[in-house]
């Protein structure tokens, strides 16, 4: 399972790899995971003033044996009893929320 996260300012994302130990995303897809590192700055996260010069450093995914991925959005299609079973999960900044972009409306 790839667990990727573009809120670089969250304490758990590591080179955009999500390493928080326990994911919890509720009934709106938002990623209520997600915690402010104080420490981090924005400019260092900043990648693309660099982008021609150097390549991003980036971790290698986890597998989902690593993390407990708890799932309140009843109607997403990869929802599987209140867990995830989607083969990756991208969480991303919409509106100053964090959201599970893996989310798709099971019809």
């Amino acid at each position: 399972m790839d667990i990727r996260c573009r809120r670089t300012m969250c304490r758990h994302n590591k080179g955009h790899t999500c390493f928080a130990g326990f994911l919890d995303v509720n009934s709106h897809a938002v990623c209520k995971s997600y915690e402010k590192d104080k420490e981090k700055n924005v400019d260092d996260m900043d990648f693309t003033k660099n982008m021609f010069e150097v390549a991003p450093e980036y971790e290698n995914s986890r597998h989902i044996k690593n993390v407990c991925l708890k799932c309140d959005a009843k109607k997403c299609l990869f929802n599987n009893d209140g867990r995830c079973r989607a083969n990756g999960i991208t969480v991303v900044d919409d509106h100053e929320k964090s959201r599970c972009a893996s989310f798709i409306e099971d019809l």
